[in-house]
């Protein structure tokens, strides 16, 4: 309900307009009186008001001024100004000052009642906008959480954007100051008994663990953390804002803080948790540039130093490079080659590809084990798109593509490249005839569907309900399929239905226009004049004859 304060030096207005109009049917549940600008303005001091309606011309204050005054304090309540005075200046300035409404006396309690009604809307929307609003930071804010692990997710995997992009990512998520930043890695693999768990209480453990890393590491270390897609805990570890400041300068002293703290960890979880973890303290490097590549090598060291063995503790910081020979980045980087073949985007398909190519001619043209890598990943890809479409690659590309006797296609690069110039067309064009042959297929039911009821009134609803399909998407669908629209091919099976039953003369016109679902005769006469520029009549009478 919404509260209205009524404005004017003229007692008997105030009155009239507070107790002669029903309020509360536009939800008005209480009126307050004022009978000066200087009143109205001690009433809004000190009770809530939603709506005002001011009179202009006041003595001392007028309601322009008024108005002037309240949109600085009270800048959610809408103002109705009412003027004797037809004056365009007045009507200006009030539009300039914001005023929901503008009235000329006299007016009429419906003409009242209807703007002030439209102001109580106007406030309804705006306050559950902001509800709304309110409740998706709310809900924004209680999962910044899983959405900082989410968006870390993806920088693992390789994810790329401008330096802008990153800069308003992390702003989002409050970690705009970790750009530029270094960043230790830190792997966490929880073993043993914390493996058997359940999902649910699997992920309260991870929950329990992440939280004792924040205490221990707190003081001195910022953390970010997600788990990966092998189930580790991937925490990326920056020094405080105190420690940025300068309070602890020395590196010896930092690392020896990271390996007690990662210790402390260990030691904690087995103790309070009763779960073994193994733990990896990786290289540094800048974020979120070195993000992959760090990720890349502590998953390395974590194979080479604990594989298979538990409660394991391991600092590699001071390790030489770890493995000078790398696989190709952009296969596995996201978007990720099967997901786009999926979705159909065959320009971002295309460029993926691309992607891959040049950074194989880049950088291991001369490796033929690279060259196999990125054969296989993309032949496997385009393989289990055509499967999963119920088909095999060879009946998409021809069997001589398909073929991977010998390896011819992967001897260079250069026939690498070739071979995908080749594959990449027949894929996309065999894409593109079975959705023109579905489409074909969707409207053809549509067809059917429409001659089997031509004697009812069809509508496109109908059609959409017969196809489980919304009717703006059954109209595109046949317009791009036909060329014309569902109502003109309607119109026209009617029209040349109504041609050949008007041959036959045991039929009236009456007769024929309920058949074709017109149950008014002289709208099928009016109907069938404009299509064919003759009644029915003449049309029989010309069929009589044998006249055109």
């Amino acid at each position: 309900m919404y509260t209205l304060l009524i404005v004017d030096d003229e007692a008997s207005v105030v009155e009239g307009l507070a107790h002669t109009i029903p309020w509360q049917k536009i939800g008005i549940d209480e009126v307050r009186k004022a009978y000066s600008a200087f009143e109205a303005l001690e009433i809004l001091q000190t009770q809530p008001v939603d709506i005002m309606i001011s009179d202009i011309t006041m003595p001392r204050m007028n309601g322009l001024e008024l108005v002037e005054i309240t949109k600085s304090r009270w800048k959610n309540m809408k103002t109705i100004l009412l003027s004797g005075y037809a004056d365009f200046a007045y009507a200006k300035e009030a539009i300039t000052l914001g005023t929901y409404e503008y009235l000329l006396k006299p007016v009429s309690d419906e003409v009242v009642l209807e703007k002030v009604g439209g102001a109580v809307e106007s406030l309804r929307q705006e306050r559950e906008s902001s509800e709304t609003y309110n409740r998706a930071v709310q809900a924004f804010r209680v999962n910044l959480p899983h959405i900082r692990g989410e968006f870390l997710n993806q920088l693992l995997q390789g994810m790329k954007s401008p330096k802008n992009v990153w800069a308003e990512k992390l702003e989002l998520l409050e970690m705009k100051s970790a750009i530029g930043n270094q960043a230790a890695l830190m792997l966490v693999r929880m073993e043993d008994r914390l493996t058997e768990m359940s999902p649910y209480d699997s992920s309260i453990m991870e929950y329990a663990i992440g939280n004792m890393a924040d205490e221990i590491f707190g003081e001195r270390f910022r953390l970010w953390r997600c788990r990966d897609i092998h189930g580790y805990l991937v925490f990326f570890v920056f020094e405080s804002d105190d420690s940025a400041a300068g309070m602890h300068p020395h590196k010896h002293t930092e690392e020896n803080e990271l390996k007690h703290f990662a210790a402390q960890l260990q030691m904690n979880v087995s103790r309070y948790l009763k779960g073994t973890i193994s733990v990896l303290i990786g290289k540094r490097g800048s974020f979120p540039e070195d993000v992959r590549k760090l990720y890349q090598d502590s998953l390395f060291a974590l194979r080479r130093h604990i594989g298979s063995h538990s409660d394991m503790f391991v600092y590699a910081e001071d390790e030489e490079e770890l493995h000078p020979v790398r696989s190709l980045q952009k296969c596995y980087e996201p978007p990720l080659l099967p997901h786009l073949l999926e979705s159909g985007s065959w320009k971002q398909i295309q460029e993926k590809l691309e992607q891959i190519l040049k950074e194989l001619s880049l950088a291991h043209s001369q490796s033929q084990e690279h060259v196999i890598e990125a054969f296989f990943f993309i032949y496997s890809s385009l393989s289990a798109y055509a499967h999963k479409n119920g088909r095999s690659l060879a009946d998409i590309v021809g069997a001589s593509l398909a073929d991977v006797t010998g390896l011819s296609q992967c001897t260079t690069a250069a026939t690498l490249g070739k071979w995908v110039g080749q594959v990449l067309p027949l894929l996309e064009s065999s894409a593109e005839q079975a959705t023109r042959s579905d489409r074909s297929a969707a409207v053809s039911r549509m067809k059917r569907f429409i001659r089997d009821h031509l004697s009812q009134d069809i509508s496109l609803q109908a059609i959409a309900d017969h196809m489980y399909m919304h009717p703006v998407h059954v109209s595109r669908l046949f317009k791009m399929e036909t060329g014309f629209n569902v109502s003109d091919y309607v119109l026209r099976l009617k029209m040349e239905q109504a041609a050949e039953l008007l041959g036959d003369h045991s039929l009236k016109n009456f007769e024929i226009a309920l058949k074709l679902g017109y149950h008014n005769p002289n709208y099928f006469i009016r109907v069938f004049k404009k299509y064919y520029s003759v009644t029915p009549q003449e049309y029989r009478n010309s069929l009589e004859t044998g006249m055109p």
